[in-house]
């Protein structure tokens, strides 16, 4: 068993990353802002850190032995800075400072001079090297389409499309993400690299759209009935209607539209194997989760 501090522990993916390291027996610590009005599970230990703030990392960060991040600066290219990139060199700073052995980082597959599109996705790619620059021990997972993403893709309890998105996809669970997290700072072999992370079976977001809308609603839905909205009205209502809300998720979709999925996932299938969760074993999850009135 390890202490490992997670930062992000309250957002999206830093939830999977807390549940899956409980349930591997480690000692989890949440890094937040306001340890107060943190909603974590039993057993986490909330203490106050801000990737922004240097100062705070020190106390975080004593006797932890690992840190995983899971960062999200927002569409502000500002902000993403703050956060994703100069964030990230403070934490390797407090890591090496205060004797951390391993640091994780959950990182995304555009985050790569190629293919950076976007402010974030530059961002990313910079926090990404200052990081592996520094002597702390590190791994990398830049990630590509998550399982769970789908979710979104459903409107008034329809599948949709925003792009065309003609380029196949991997998709991966969150929770094979985080075991491979998990299982990393215990694995030496996997210091200082960067593992592209992808599932096995590749598709179309149309038809995983499509797979998705079947499991949850029990009537199978074909690929040709996901809607597609097109990027260019997405924008406008985003700028007319959600004040600039759906900026950083377009151009997540815009990259993916334009580049397809861009893993290499030879080292990632090596080193951690293929992840445990077959896209269609987690859709028969879904399927086996959903309340029965939704099925009816």
């Amino acid at each position: 068993m390890a202490r490992i501090a997670v930062i992000g522990a309250t957002g999206y993916l830093g939830g999977y990353a807390v549940t899956r390291l409980l349930a591997d027996g480690h000692a989890v610590r949440a890094v937040v802002r306001s340890p107060e009005r943190a909603s974590l599970p039993e057993g986490v230990e909330p203490v106050r850190g801000d990737v922004t703030a240097p100062d705070t990392l020190a106390a975080a960060f004593t006797d932890v032995d690992g840190v995983l991040l899971t960062l999200n600066g927002g569409s502000d290219s500002e902000q993403a800075g703050r956060i994703e990139e100069v964030g990230v060199a403070n934490v390797a700073a407090a890591a090496e400072a205060a004797g951390v052995r391993r640091v994780v980082l959950i990182s995304g597959m555009f985050a790569q001079p190629a293919y950076a599109d976007y402010p974030w996705e530059h961002a990313k790619a910079r926090g990404e090297l200052l990081l592996m620059a520094s002597p702390v021990a590190s791994t990398v997972f830049r990630v590509g389409f998550i399982n769970e993403t789908l979710a979104k893709f459903i409107r008034g309890g329809r599948p949709m499309l925003i792009g065309t998105q003609p380029h196949p996809v991997r998709p991966v669970a969150a929770d094979d993400i985080m075991a491979a997290a998990s299982r990393a700072f215990g694995m030496p072999e996997t210091a200082n690299r960067v593992y592209d992370v992808a599932g096995e079976h590749a598709l179309t977001l149309r038809e995983a759209a499509a797979a998705y809308a079947g499991a949850i609603t029990g009537k199978p839905v074909a690929p040709n009935a996901v809607r597609v909205m097109p990027l260019a009205v997405m924008r406008v209502i985003d700028r007319l209607f959600l004040k600039g809300e759906m900026t950083r998720p377009l151009g997540i979709l815009a990259s993916m539209d334009r580049h397809g999925d861009v893993t290499d996932t030879t080292a990632w299938f090596r080193d951690f194997g293929t992840p445990s969760t077959p896209f269609a074993e987690w859709i028969a999850q879904q399927r086996d989760s959903t309340p029965e009135k939704v099925l009816s």
